[in-house]
């Protein structure tokens, strides 16, 4: 009589993990959808900020870099003047622009982009796996 009331103890031990794993899973499922649509909206926002702004600063840049040209203009030799400002204000403003380009690349990248429940599930899986197996 004891071993009966031992199996179903055990049998209902194993419906209860299987049943909670199942929630869990379905949980942490839930959990990896809302970051993923979160983060989605955030770097669609953060994108558009970016693409307005890039596009205001470039604007106010252009007429920055003209009145630099015409200083420099100023201070160089007459014959030299137009095009050597020209050509000292667009490298510098180029390395300018790729060094920023290079930075703000990696903040872009995938795994910045990620849900952190990604690695929760993963978890959840292997220990299914090992309870299952074990």
């Amino acid at each position: 009589m004891q071993t009966g009331k031992e199996d179903r103890t055990l049998s209902t031990l194993l419906k209860d993990l299987a049943q909670q794993t199942s929630d869990l899973v379905r949980q942490e499922t839930k959990l990896a959808i809302a970051e993923m649509s979160e983060k989605k909206s955030e770097t669609k926002r953060n994108l558009t900020a970016l693409a307005t702004g890039a596009g205001l600063l470039l604007v106010g840049l252009i007429y920055i870099l003209d009145a630099v040209v015409y200083g420099l203009a100023e201070l160089l030799p007459p014959d030299y003047s137009p095009w050597l400002a020209a050509l000292i204000v667009g490298i510098v403003t180029s390395l300018i622009g790729y060094l920023l380009i290079i930075m703000s690349k990696s903040n872009l990248a995938p795994e910045n982009l990620t849900p952190r429940t990604a690695d929760s599930l993963q978890r959840d899986k292997n220990m299914v796996k090992e309870n299952l197996n074990g």
